[in-house]
């Protein structure tokens, strides 16, 4: 086809004509020259198409460019050339600057896929890419694991330990506090905890009887002391509202509340809690714990037949049941435990009785210590349903904390009255021990209080 002139001569229409042909050419080479296979199908990242897209507008931009200018040349140096020769030379440029393209778009293509590669992405739990990520962060997940694991485990444990001690206060008898008619003891001290322990030979706490034993347990968190008073019971004291008696009457006459009064009222001595356990708990608490071990004399061994006797008739058992033949280290059952510490016409009588009852309490609390997880755990529950208290649950829970505590404190024992603080007398042919109440006071002030 002929080149045509504009009236002026000019060939621009022809060029323009050339120009819209090839751009329009450009613009589909691309999609019709598209050759699909597997590659094609890999996903890329945003960044990628965006590089690759661009790859492709640049290289088709630059193809049009050299192209154009190509056979704008071509035109002016041929102006009388055939057109179809020049159309010819402009499809085969255009053929090649296709190639480019392609050649540019495979090149990023391929690019690209090798970075996918590299990368290993795949989909789903299966992502290598995303699992080597999670094996990076793993060295300092291990720590926060362990520490984790290890307060789930400590968290567990003082559950089981809050379970154990509930379970635990539930067992003891807790008794309301009954009447009480002195409560103004001047030694009274927040940082001394005062807990009477009262045993009596009655097999029930609301029975009356005499008591046998009567030991104030005093903690004194200042001193860190734990000290054991023996109340000796043929004390011949004040009972409010009752009159002048031996002190283990006070039982007799009002139960443990009207024996705390008397204690305060005649020694100024704070005392609001107690702990009672009668003979047949004695034998039971010995038991669970094992046996004890005394050293007791072939006089002790004698004089226990005696008590052994009583007891062996209360508890049906044989005759002779537990008797000791000689003295020497033994190692007392509860039946034999409780007959040494009642045992009273050997020695200096009752002031040697209280203290072989202060040795059988300190002896079962020492081989406590001994004990296994699972014998711990017996003895504590035959303890806890074995004793009667007024403390409520709440003060039960808080003490078993403070044990922890008092448990290391040094132990001091301390009988009332001491040898220069009484002097033999006899009141209503009674014997009867009567006692300088100033002496005996300034005694408990120095040693429970400092």
């Amino acid at each position: 086809m002929a080149n045509k002139r504009n009236k002026d001569g000019s060939q621009s229409d022809v060029y323009k004509q050339m120009y819209d042909r090839q751009f329009e050419y450009f613009e589909s080479m691309d999609g019709g020259n598209y050759n699909e296979n597997e590659n094609d199908l890999k996903f890329y990242s945003e960044e990628e198409l965006e590089a690759i897209e661009q790859a492709k507008r640049d290289a088709a931009r630059q193809a049009y460019q050299d192209a154009y200018l190509e056979q704008y040349n071509q035109s002016r140096a041929n102006m009388n050339g055939s057109q179809k020769h020049s159309q010819g030379q402009s499809k085969q440029r255009a053929q090649q600057n296709s190639k480019q393209v392609r050649s540019s778009s495979q090149r990023y293509g391929n690019a690209a896929r090798k970075k996918h590669q590299s990368e290993q992405m795949e989909f789903g739990n299966k992502n290598e890419y995303k699992n080597s990520k999670k094996k990076k962060k793993s060295g300092g997940a291990v720590v926060g694991s362990f520490f984790k694991g290890l307060f789930i485990i400590i968290l567990v444990l003082v559950i089981l330990l809050q379970l154990l001690i509930f379970r635990y206060i539930n067992m003891v008898n807790s008794v309301e506090t009954g009447d009480r008619l002195v409560t103004n003891a001047s030694m009274d001290d927040s940082h001394v905890k005062n807990i009477l322990l009262i045993g009596s030979d009655t097999r029930d706490v609301s029975e009356s009887g005499r008591t046998d034993s009567m030991i104030l347990l005093s903690f004194n968190s200042t001193t860190k002391q734990t000290t054991m008073t023996s109340f000796m019971r043929d004390s011949y004291v004040e009972i409010p509202d009752y009159g002048w008696a031996k002190l283990n009457a006070a039982y007799a006459y009002g139960g443990a509340e009207l024996l705390m009064d008397t204690i305060e009222y005649n020694f100024d001595v704070e005392v609001n809690y107690y702990v009672f356990v009668n003979f047949y708990s004695f034998i039971d608490i010995v038991d669970a714990v094992g046996g004890i071990e005394i050293e007791v004399s072939d006089e002790e061994a004698e004089g226990m037949t005696d008590p052994l006797a009583e007891q062996n008739k209360y508890l049906e058992n044989e005759s002779g049941t537990d008797y000791l033949t000689e003295g020497g280290d033994l190692t007392l059952n509860g039946n034999q435990a409780l007959a040494y510490a009642r045992l009273r016409y050997v020695g200096n009588a009752d002031f040697e009785r209280t203290e072989r009852q202060r040795t059988v309490i300190l002896k079962i609390i020492e081989q406590a210590k001994t004990l296994d997880l699972l014998s711990l755990d017996n003895f504590i529950k035959v303890c806890a349903s074995e004793l009667t208290t007024n403390m409520t649950k709440v003060q039960m829970y808080v003490l078993v904390y403070q044990l922890l505590f008092y448990m290391n404190y040094e132990t001091e024992e301390l009988r009332i009255p001491q040898d220069d603080e009484y002097t033999y007398g006899t009141h209503d042919g009674q014997s009867t021990l009567d006692l300088d109440f100033d002496a005996c006071q300034q005694t408990i002030k120095e040693v429970i209080y400092n």
